[in-house]
């Protein structure tokens, strides 16, 4: 939205303004808990009941005993995202750090026991990396395309981000892609964002969705009826 300068000059005058004992306390929450706003699912549940103590437990560097499907462990809460109004948990398990959807949590206990977190983690970066690892492993299927100068310009605000990439690597100077999706169907509706600056070359059962689609859109709008 252009406020990222805003915005840290903001924090710099507001770090400043504080006590001397405080004035670390930005960073020391921006490791703990990160926002990420751009949505993989939608719905508003309310928080998950494990939410509240994952939260002290990640604020004080406590340990946590925890059922994680139906798995007993004991975990090392590192940071806690909300991506999309979805919380998951960064914690360290055995000396690897993963990332854990809270409302799959069973009962959790907060341990009076603490631990010494890696200060060289950063939470916005390994959740960053785990979600384009996430995103990556949805893209199941793959399509081949012809494109014009100007569906290769489109590319980017068509295909999903994950793919994008790949695709622009594979391009060739005949603008055949090799585009990775999630299905055929998430394909289809991408393909026809396209218009007449995409040609499906493959699958054979993409091309023929797309082919039916612009038939019966060639009907509707070759007709003289009236609107």
């Amino acid at each position: 939205m252009g406020l990222q300068d805003v915005a840290a000059a903001a924090r710099l005058k507001a770090a400043a303004a504080l006590a001397p004992a405080l004035r670390d306390a930005p960073a020391t929450a921006a490791q703990r808990f990160h926002l990420d706003a751009p949505g993989w699912f939608a719905g508003d549940d309310p928080p998950p009941a494990a939410l509240a103590p994952l939260a002290r437990a990640v604020w004080r560097d406590r340990r946590v005993s925890a059922v994680y499907k139906d798995v007993l462990r004991v975990l090392e809460p590192y940071g806690l995202v909300l991506k999309a109004g979805v919380w998951y948990l960064a914690a360290r398990h055995r000396g690897r750090f993963l990332i854990f959807r809270v409302h799959r949590f069973g009962e959790v206990s907060v341990l009076r026991e603490t631990f010494d977190r890696d200060q060289d983690f950063d939470l916005a970066a390994f959740w960053a990396g785990q979600a384009a690892l996430f995103a990556r492993s949805l893209l199941r299927e793959e399509i081949t395309l012809r494109l014009t100068g100007r569906g290769v310009r489109m590319l980017r605000h068509v295909a999903d981000p994950a793919a994008v990439e790949d695709a622009m690597a594979s391009l060739r100077e005949d603008g055949t892609v090799r585009l990775a999706v999630e299905s055929l169907p998430v394909a289809f509706s991408q393909v026809l964002r396209f218009g007449p600056e995409a040609e499906v070359l493959g699958p054979p059962e993409l091309r023929a969705m797309i082919a039916d689609a612009a038939a019966r859109m060639a009907r509707l709008y070759g007709s003289d009826r009236p609107s």
